[in-house]
């Protein structure tokens, strides 16, 4: 750990003073504030949330006088693997890691333990290593979301279930919850309950659309597990013109399924409140890099290798009844506006 920063000052008159003590008046926060650098590894710069996720952490560790050091993966392990040896190398004081790779990310915990480098997972868990903390929405509740909405919308039939990468812990979470209240529904067929990698939405689709043909376009709902792969899900859907006659769900509230809800296509989406999962998980690393424990609310989660804290983050559905509330009050600044969602009626929220 870096040692605090401190300014000694040896007055020989008032005037010396009182220079002195302007001097320090226009020193910034950070200068009192333990010199900590923390090392974040993400994703993918190429989608838009990831984005705004990067403006509010950089906005939350100002704040906190912390420097923030990001590599960015493109969505592969071997990359990230990479960029985590380069963090370590600068001696960072924590990592916040959205692990690409479950499974693979935990030989990474490992060597920052041995370092002692606190680890904390953001969105994403770890399923072979046990972790400092984790900062994650409420990943089972999105599931649950997800198969009561497919059932207010379409009690019985057919039902497809188009989970997330099989490498990536959250996409078998949110099939969990759905699952659990889906194969317990009297009246709900499961025709097909598959992982699609990396989430891919022209896969999504080439599923729909061979479900459609299989069960000459019987199908009633497609519990699908996020936006993208929903987009995908209502290209064939529509290319049937079966838009608004089947459920389809999705994640993540995305410009474009914003507008196919408004459409009355997608049926709804589940908005996790940004703001608060990324200044909470820069809070929670500055915690632990002072050897502290993060003040904040929460629970013992375990991906299988012990029992670990981390903090819950509530999650929102979003549907036609409550878009334009979400629009208009709920996004952060710059995430979306009505002329994105309604283009033909750029009012239709006023």
């Amino acid at each position: 750990m870096k040692n605090t920063r401190s300014i000694t000052c040896h007055s020989q008159s008032i005037l010396a003073s009182v220079l002195v003590a302007g001097v320090l008046g226009l020193m910034p926060v950070a200068s009192y504030a333990k010199d900590i650098t923390i090392g974040i590894s993400m994703k993918t710069h190429t989608e838009l949330r990831w984005k705004f996720d990067e403006e509010i952490m950089r906005d939350e560790a100002q704040k906190l006088g912390v420097k923030l050091i990001f590599q960015w993966a493109d969505n592969s392990p071997t990359t990230q693997a990479s960029q985590f040896e380069n963090l370590l190398s600068q001696n960072v004081d924590a990592i916040i890691m959205i692990p690409i790779d479950a499974a693979a990310a935990g030989r990474l915990v490992d060597e920052a333990h041995a370092q002692k480098v606190p680890f904390i997972s953001y969105d994403v868990g770890v399923s072979t290593a046990k972790l400092d903390f984790s900062v994650a929405r409420d990943n089972p509740q999105v599931g649950v979301l997800q198969a009561n909405a497919a059932l207010r919308m379409a009690p019985k039939g057919n039902y497809v279930i188009i989970k997330g990468d099989p490498g990536n812990n959250v996409a078998a979470i949110f099939g969990e919850g759905a699952e659990k209240i889906l194969k317990a529904t009297k009246g709900v067929n499961i025709v097909y309950d598959q992982f699609m990698a990396n989430w891919d939405q022209k896969g999504a689709q080439a599923v729909a659309e061979n479900m459609l043909s299989a069960h000459n376009d019987d199908v009633a709902a497609f519990v699908t597990s996020n936006d993208g792969m929903g987009q995908g899900v209502a290209q064939a859907v529509m290319s049937r013109k079966l838009g608004g006659k089947i459920f389809i769900s999705g994640l993540d509230a995305d410009n474009a399924s914003l507008r196919l809800i408004a459409q009355g296509v997608q049926t709804m989406t589940v908005w996790t409140d940004l703001d608060e999962e990324d200044r909470t998980v820069i809070q929670a690393a500055v915690a632990l890099a002072k050897g502290e424990k993060p003040n904040m609310t929460t629970e013992m989660t375990d991906d299988g290798k012990g029992p670990y804290p981390f903090h819950p983050i509530k999650v929102l559905e979003v549907n036609k009844d409550n878009l334009c509330d979400f629009v208009t009050k709920i996004a952060p600044k710059g995430w979306v506006s009505a002329k994105d969602v309604f283009p033909d009626n750029p009012n239709a929220c006023k």
